[in-house]
């Protein structure tokens, strides 16, 4: 439990004159000395800055058990003064002093936790402790996809702690949902989804005073893998039941954009207008108003065009996945963005062949949505169902 404001945190500029709060003398020095000190329960951190050495008396109300220095332990450069009152070097600069109660702080090396991915042990996170927080690293091998991620710890947590800090390659996570594994154990779950590649980093970050590891396991598991589209014949778009989609007659946009609108800029525009910026930004999405007026499965084919060598997309029907596929699909690299060549638009068969099954359409007006993943954008000219 924290002291009151006034006496948690005190920033001072102190030119031998001495600082008082509620009538006691907290810090005191003769020459000048900026400061700030910070009261935990049985804990005391002293920021010290000078321009000459000289020793600064500190009020901590007990007498310490230990002592750190700019995180190494210090059993010397202090002495105990009486009454509560701790005498300090200060040499020239900047100098972090940290007194406390109990045992000793874990400092160094901790032990390692394991990481797995889809259940298989893959690698040792080493960790490393200070008196206020714990870091673990490691890497791992994943292929391209969406992952789950979950920290188990190895004891139970206080609420008061705070929110581990997570970063695995580029994506980090600060946020997370209290759950239960599958054996019934308690766990920390990032509340989205991570799109991970490669050679990936992990660098885990806790703030607070551990006395041991709190960590037990990373859990990874993989939630999709792309789906990669192929480029297909253009469809008929005359045919009979055919549903034209205009890209740029989108009903809504969230998370993201703006999208932004083409008439004319770009190459063979169908309709005479385009969208172009879709995305880059994870969780961008667009979603198009479809009038079905025949309940019937359909095909589903999009014009599209991107410079990346792919870009990723979740496709939703009235807010659901239509197939396990449609949670990562991967619309192919065309060579450019259609702005003067019209060959760059390439239509792929996102649903309706290669093991995704077509949209199960009933009539009335549907929703159809895109959203993206990770940071890589694609342009969209126009999507079309044709009826099966």
């Amino acid at each position: 439990m924290r002291l009151p404001l006034l006496i948690a945190g005190l920033l001072l500029v102190l030119a031998g004159a001495e600082c008082r709060a509620d009538a006691r003398t907290y810090v005191s020095s003769e020459p000048p000395v900026t400061c700030c000190v910070a009261y935990d329960e049985a804990l005391v951190r002293l920021q010290l800055q000078t321009r000459e050495a000289c020793e600064v008396q500190v009020w901590t109300g007990f007498r310490p058990r230990w002592a750190y220095r700019d995180g190494k332990r210090a059993p010397d450069g202090w002495r105990w003064a009486d009454g509560g009152i701790l005498a300090v070097q200060a040499p020239v600069g900047n100098v972090l002093w940290e007194f406390g109660l109990g045992d000793w702080p874990l400092r160094g090396g901790g032990p390692p936790f394991a990481v797995k991915v889809d259940g298989k042990h893959r690698t040792l996170a080493g960790t490393t402790f200070w008196a206020h927080r714990m870091e673990a690293r490691a890497r791992i091998q994943v292929p391209l996809g969406l992952y789950e991620v979950t920290l188990i710890p190895a004891y139970p947590v206080p609420h008061t702690t705070p929110a581990p800090e997570l970063r695995l390659g580029d994506a980090e996570v600060a946020e997370w949902n209290e759950v239960l594994d599958v054996t019934g154990r308690a766990g920390l779950r990032a509340k989205s989804a991570l799109l991970l590649e490669g050679d990936v980093g992990l660098h885990l970050r806790w703030e607070d005073s551990f006395t041991r590891s709190p960590v037990r396991e990373v859990l990874i598991r993989t939630l999709a893998t792309p789906t990669a589209l192929a480029k297909v014949e253009p469809p008929d778009l005359n045919a009979p039941g055919a549903i034209v989609i205009e890209a740029e007659d989108f009903a809504r946009e969230g998370d993201g954009g703006p999208v932004q609108v083409s008439r004319g800029e770009h190459a063979d525009q169908h309709g005479g207008a385009s969208l172009y910026g879709f995305g880059p930004g994870q969780g961008h999405w667009l979603e198009w108003r479809v009038s079905v007026p025949e309940t019937g499965k359909y095909a589903l084919y999009a014009r599209t065009a991107t410079q990346e060598e792919y870009s990723l997309r979740t496709l939703t029907l009235d807010r659901k996945p239509p197939f396990p596929a449609a949670a990562l699909l991967s619309f192919p690299g065309t060579g450019g963005w259609a702005r003067d060549d019209a060959a760059q638009w390439v239509w792929t068969l996102v649903a309706g062949a290669d093991g995704r099954p077509p949209l199960e359409l009933r009539a009335g007006e549907r929703r159809l949505r895109l959203t993206t993943v990770g940071e890589k954008h694609v342009n969209v000219d126009v999507m079309v169902l044709i009826r099966g």
